[in-house]
């Protein structure tokens, strides 16, 4: 007998809704994108704020990993705080010792809490591109993986249109001098100073770039160095921020890396301070360089300022330390905040002072 079942119809380049994937006969088939298409709403611009001089630091103490028992959760606690700062534009971080040289127990530990969190937080701030060279693989770093990214201008994806980028030398563009400089496209970029590998650099590109247009082996992009301020005071960019440790509660303030120290601090305490929701809990409109420092959980700043064999104020007095002492704890349904639960808070209600201050 002849077989008379029907045989399937082969799929073919000729036919559009046979070939690729079985479309509905009922619709339209699949657009193929052709380089005649506009492809510029591919592309992102970075979101830009107001360009300001002024700055913003945050001091939190060391031992608020102590109370998580294992490395995920450690980095897992520092992750989000990095997060949180960096979503309020903060540009210094500082890492203080709250605990007395008698009561330190980092020697013991096989966690030195001052140096892991510096770790994480100078491995979240690293563009991804430079990571390899500039953040070497450390035993604190195992459970990098379970950080989230910061999304910051400086950590541009493939799509962003930028003109300041992040850079890391590689070594000498022999052809015209100078130093050649991988900003994480595939095209490199060239500066006029001999530096030798592994430098970090601020570049303006002159025009802005996207490294999807970017390809191997174009000529380098001529870029000039600037000052990592330079985003942050001409374009309004955030250009993350910078790490420092203090051996003490008072080293915060005394080792500041501006010329004229901070003009206008703010301690936050769960223990005792204004009511961070009144009236006249704000900072002054104007300022240069804003510090706003945080306690550990359960003894607060005063701990800090009691353990600090440096200063003479007693933890009863650590409000005359600051021009603003806040209390981000009153009327809140548990014993104390941790730092995680205080940082948006106090930023939340501060920022909109902030965003107004003018210099």
């Amino acid at each position: 007998m002849v077989d008379q079942k029907k045989r399937k119809q082969t799929k073919s380049f000729d036919n559009q809704f046979l070939s690729g994937p079985d479309y509905d006969r009922q619709r339209p088939g699949k657009q193929q994108k052709t380089s005649t298409q506009d492809q510029s709403a591919s592309h992102k611009s970075i979101t830009a704020g107001k360009p300001r001089t002024y700055t913003v630091s945050v001091a939190i103490p060391c031992s608020i990993i102590d109370a998580c028992p294992t490395l995920d959760l450690k980095t897992i606690l520092a992750g989000q705080i990095a997060r949180t700062l960096a979503i309020n534009n903060v540009d210094e971080i500082v890492i203080y010792e709250d605990r007395s040289s008698s009561n330190n127990t980092t020697s013991n530990q096989k966690i030195n809490p001052n140096l892991f969190l510096a770790r994480v937080f100078q491995h979240m701030e690293t563009p991804q591109y430079m990571r390899k060279t500039l953040v070497p693989f450390h035993e604190d770093l195992k459970a990098a993986g379970l950080l989230p990214r910061l999304e910051v201008p400086h950590h541009p994806s493939m799509e962003d249109m930028t003109i300041y980028r992040e850079g890391v030398t590689v070594g000498t563009y022999h052809k015209e001098g100078g130093s050649l400089v991988d900003i994480g496209c595939f095209r490199r970029a060239k500066v006029d100073r001999l530096l030798q590998p592994g430098v970090r650099v601020t570049l303006d590109l002159a025009s802005p770039v996207a490294a999807k247009d970017t390809r191997k082996g174009q000529t380098p992009l001529s870029a000039t160095i600037v000052s990592p301020k330079t985003p942050r005071e001409k374009a309004g960019l955030y250009w993350g921020y910078n790490i420092r440790l203090a051996s003490s509660f008072s080293r915060v303030i005394t080792e500041s890396p501006y010329n004229d120290g901070y003009d206008c601090t703010i301690g936050v305490s769960d223990k005792s301070g204004q009511d961070i929701y009144a009236t006249s809990s704000k900072p002054k409109a104007s300022f240069k360089h804003l510090l706003v420092a945080f306690g550990a959980p359960g003894g607060g700043l005063e701990e800090a300022i009691e353990a600090d064999e440096d200063l003479k104020v007693g933890s009863d007095d650590a409000a005359e330390i600051f021009d603003l002492f806040l209390n981000p704890g009153q009327n809140i349904g548990t014993r104390y905040l941790r730092l995680e639960e205080s940082l948006p808070m106090v930023m939340a209600v501060l920022r909109p002072t902030i965003l107004k201050n003018v210099p």
